[in-house]
Order: structure tokens, then sequence, then C-alpha cells
């Protein structure tokens, strides 16, 4: 490569760089990366079009050659809760551990803007070797509600008295939980004949926690650790894992391609060891996807991916709420999210003219908690189910400028508390993206 082209790549890879860096990037998604894959819902395993895309696959950037990408992601997410059936009535006196039935009603969201970067870098090294690097994130996991989420209002009453402090009155707002992501990966690619990529990835991981509002749990006993439950410092981790990806070109009509990223094993977060369990290891779970593409003519492509995401291997997202019969959080053997694994199906098209390719995509995701885990969830609330995406890329001289459009559709899902019985509540999430990204 050389000077001058490192020179041309140098100022837009630090900037974006920069700006991974002084922003706030919330976890995850199932769309992938990039305006290209995003305007095909995520459809691309199979197909790696640029550098940010690479990101999917690494045994498809042989393929690419000298490319560098940055893109910038502006996501609007919405959210809101609402609870239903009055709290259970029960005695002061009653010598069992208390349930928690919290208000009634409905809040919406904090809503805020997120700003998500992304850059991937690929220089081919040979004929049939290259090198790749990408930084980036996902987005919109946490939420933030300007109320007193974990009240109990039949507890509250309960006052307190000579040497009966309420639990209720140490409870706080907002209540929130902030859990931030960023992402660098350096991989490999060697193609095999002419047809045949297999690449592989060394993937580092930084989260950032935050919780708020969470003492009832502490101060009703459902805590190992009720110092270490909420409303502490930001908590940081760090974590290592891997990825390998394969990329066939089985003819000019058909590809097929398939990806897998091992769990990202995370430093503890100790800030936080009475809320999230194994104290305080929330692990990045592992992925698989598969996918196939097809050319019925040179201009029209078709996409079909599958993708897993394996909560059940990480105890912090995996396990049940309630451990043993009973809540437990934080700790060696404390409860989790109670996430189910998740599978996606995402489909997509592009049609290409000269200097122009323009793209739309569908993609659906089982819903991935379960009714008895809506009460943490309500801080997380993953319920939409289906995506619409549009796009487009134009080739400007030696550059490409994309855009995608993605539409999360609203959806509300109901489930319990499973602290009090008697109490459902309707878990309610949308989300509109869009993102440009200029190829060099």
């Amino acid at each position: 490569m050389t000077t001058k082209n490192l020179s041309k790549f140098s100022i837009p890879f630090f900037l974006v760089a920069l700006l991974l860096f002084v922003s706030q990037i919330q976890a995850q998604s199932n769309l992938a990366y990039g305006p290209r894959a995003k305007s095909m819902a995520g459809a691309g395993t199979a197909i790696v079009e640029n550098s940010i895309w690479g990101n999917s696959n690494p045994g498809g950037q042989v393929f690419l050659g000298q490319k560098l990408g940055i893109g910038i992601e502006i996501a609007m997410p919405k959210a809101s809760y609402f609870v239903a059936g009055e709290p259970t009535e029960f005695e002061q006196t009653q010598s069992s551990i208390w349930p928690l039935g919290i208000k009634t009603g409905g809040v919406d969201s904090e809503n805020k803007v997120l700003v998500i970067p992304q850059i991937g870098f690929n220089m081919s090294l040979d004929d049939n070797n290259s090198i790749g690097i990408s930084i980036y994130g996902n987005g919109n996991k946490g939420k933030e509600y300007a109320a007193k989420t974990y009240y109990s209002p039949v507890i509250a009453d309960f006052g307190s008295s000579e040497g009966f402090i309420n639990p209720m009155g140490t409870v706080s707002y907002p209540t929130f939980m902030k859990l931030n992501q960023y992402f660098a990966a350096l991989s490999y690619s060697r193609k095999f004949g002419d047809k045949l990529g297999i690449g592989i990835s060394l993937v580092g991981a930084w989260q950032s926690f935050s919780a708020g509002g969470l003492e009832a749990f502490g101060s009703l006993h459902y805590s190992e650790f009720p110092n270490e439950l909420t409303n502490n410092e930001t908590a940081n981790s760090f974590g290592v894992g891997g990825k390998l990806g394969v990329q066939w070109n089985v003819s000019k009509k058909f590809q097929a391609g398939v990806a897998f990223r091992t769990k990202l094993y995370m430093t503890t977060m100790d800030e936080y060891k009475g809320l999230i369990s194994e104290s305080g290891k929330l692990d990045i779970p592992s992925e698989w996807s598969i996918g196939l593409v097809y050319h019925p003519f040179d201009r029209f492509l078709m996409a079909l991916d599958m993708n897993r995401i394996c909560h059940s291997g990480v105890p912090a997202w995996g396990l049940a709420m309630k451990q043993k019969g009973a809540v437990s959080l934080g700790g060696e053997n404390g409860g989790g999210f109670g996430r189910t694994d998740q599978m996606t199906y995402k489909f997509g098209i592009q049609y290409s003219i000269p200097k122009w390719q323009f793209r739309v995509g569908y993609q659906y995701s089982d819903l991935t908690l379960i009714a008895s885990e809506f009460l943490l969830n309500m801080m997380m609330p993953d319920v939409i189910t289906d995506h619409v995406s549009f796009g487009f890329s134009r080739d400007i001289g030696e550059q490409n400028i994309s855009f995608a459009i993605v539409k999360g559709f609203k959806k509300t899902a109901t489930g319990f508390n499973v602290m009090d019985n008697a109490q459902f509540m309707d878990l309610t999430a949308q989300n509109l993206l869009f993102e440009v990204a200029v190829e060099f």
C-alpha cells in the first residue's frame, strides 16, 4: 500500500475512531453492520460487499480488495411498560419474604437519539490473502424511566417506626439500566482457489454498565450484595473472543456463507455483583449465521440468512430470575434476565443499474423474553420481532456512498410479575434508524 493511499485513509479513520470513544453506543442488534447490509435487513452472511459488512463474515473479506468504509447510524428507539392488576395485599407481620407488587399504570421511556459510528478497513496482502480491522458497536439495549418503577405502594403504606425502616423509603428515580458495548476485530482472510474464502477474527470488547432505582431488591433481601446492586459508578469490563467465517462462491448464480463467533469472555463488574450473576460477569453470548445468495440474472440478487444468539450459554442472560424457587440476584449463583436463545430470519434483495444499487429487506426474530421474566427486562425490553428496510448505493468516482433506513415495527408482549403473580405487564418497543456510509 502506498504512502499516498495511507494518507488518504488516515483522516477519516482517525475521525471515526475518535467519535467511537466519545459516543455512547448501546447494545445489541441483529441487523448486521453498515448500510448495505442493513438495507437488506441484515441478510449477507454469503456476500460481503464492503469493509464494514465484513464484520458479519471474515471469510468474504479476501474478495474485497483494498477498502475503507466509514459510517454513522442514527437510531431513535422508543419503549414503554404498562402494569395491570393491583399489588397483592399482605400483613406487615408476614414472616416469609415479602412480594414486590409495583405501581399500576404505564410509563414511557426517556427517548434518546443514539449515534453509532462504524469503521472497517480491508487491505490485500496479495491475490490470496488479506487483513482487516473493524471498530463498531451495537444499538439500543438499556432504557430509562422517569419513575420509581420498582416501588411497592403496599409496603410503602406500612410506614416507618422505631426499629423498622420502610424498604420503599430508599427507592430512587429515574429507574434505568445502561449497557454500552464497543468492539474491535482484527481479521485475516485467505482465498483457496477462486471460489472459497476462509477468515478468522480476533474480537475484543469493552462494556460499560450502570443501573439505578433498583434499591427495593436489596432492602427486601433479594440480592446477595445489596451495596453492589444499584446507583453505583459506571462499571467497565473487557474481554476477547474469536470469529470464524467461510464464503463459498459456488457458481455464478449461487453463493453460501457461514460464520460463528465464540462467546466473548468478559472481566467482572464488581460494582454490580449484587445484580449480575456470577458476581458481575456479563459475558457476550456466542452466535452463528448461515446464508445463501441467488443471482437469477446479472443485475438482481436475493439473500437469505438465519442467525442464532445463544443466551443460554451465559448465566447472566440465560438463567431465570428465580433460582431454586426464590428470586436471588447477584453472587455466584444468582438469577439472570431469563432469555431464551433467539433465532432470526432475514431476507433481502438487491437490484443494480449502472452506478446505482437498490435494496429492500425483511427480518423476523423470535421473541427472546418469556412471560415469567418481564420484571427485570422492563429495563431492556427487546420485544421487536419484525423489521423492514430500504436502501441504496451510488458510485461517485472512486468512492461509493450508501444509505439505509430500517423500521422496527411497534410490538407489545405480555408477561407477569414473577414477584407478585397478581400483576400482568405489557412491554412495548419500536425503533427507527438511518445509516449512511462512504467507502473509499
